[in-house]
């Protein structure tokens, strides 16, 4: 999972941003619920259908003919993950202005809740990150503050709801619902920096293929206190 990170974008946004809430500020925030809400709907609408179908094979297993399931355990989660990382991405996939890279190290903690989402821990650090532009002397310090807590390491905890993609395939929509800086931490800049990472890196959502070797398809999906359960049809 490719969970990303950003230096000084807290800065940016500092030096960036008026003091008063404009008219256009206050739509552009009420389109954003909407959208929050619109997204939690659809969400509802996924997770539903895929239970129903579990519970529907469940109780009905003449119907399944000859599908049958793969159960994975949070702990079987991580191990994937483990051996896909660590994974590097430049750092300007956050934005055009940053010099860099991200190295995402770790993915941990992971945990199964209601509605086909799980929650997972993922820690990051900056290599060699520089902001490609100037400065205000006023603010130098801080940047070099908040660089040097990027490149100690960040700690975000995400959201992730499952789904299945067209072409069999997962698919992981990530939010961020916080982050953490594990040296020179302060709440402003670590705010901006997740709603950065919501607004650009995790806009999209990741794309897992899920096709066997042997040429078996996905044909349902869900989440159990337990196990992520995929059924699968030859």
């Amino acid at each position: 999972m490719r969970a990303p990170w950003l230096g000084l974008l807290g800065l940016w946004a500092v030096l960036g941003t008026g003091c008063g809430t404009s008219a256009a500020a206050r739509l552009r925030s009420a389109e954003q619920d909407n959208r929050l809400l619109t997204e939690e709907q659809q969400q509802l609408d996924r997770a539903l259908q895929s239970v129903s179908r579990y519970t529907e094979g469940l109780r009905s297993p003449g119907k399944a003919g000859r599908s049958f399931s793969m159960y994975y355990t949070p702990a079987a989660l991580e191990q994937l993950a483990a051996q896909l990382l660590p994974m590097r991405m430049p750092a300007r996939s956050f934005d055009q202005r940053l010099l860099g890279e991200v190295v995402i190290e770790r993915l941990s903690d992971v945990r199964f809740g209601p509605l086909n989402t799980l929650t997972c821990r993922a820690e990051l650090r900056g290599d060699n990150i520089r902001y490609n532009g100037s400065v205000p002397k006023a603010y130098q310090a801080e940047v070099r503050k908040f660089q040097s807590g990027v490149a100690a390491g960040v700690v975000a905890d995400l959201v992730v709801e499952l789904s299945l993609g067209g072409d069999n395939t997962l698919m992981a929509r990530a939010h961020a619902s916080r982050t953490k800086l594990k040296a020179n931490s302060s709440s402003q800049p670590e705010g901006m920096l997740r709603n950065a990472m919501n607004e650009r890196v995790l806009r999209l959502p990741f794309v897992f293929e899920l096709t066997l070797p042997s040429g078996g398809a996905p044909r349902g999906m869900v989440l159990t206190a337990n196990h992520l359960v995929v059924t699968y049809a030859p």
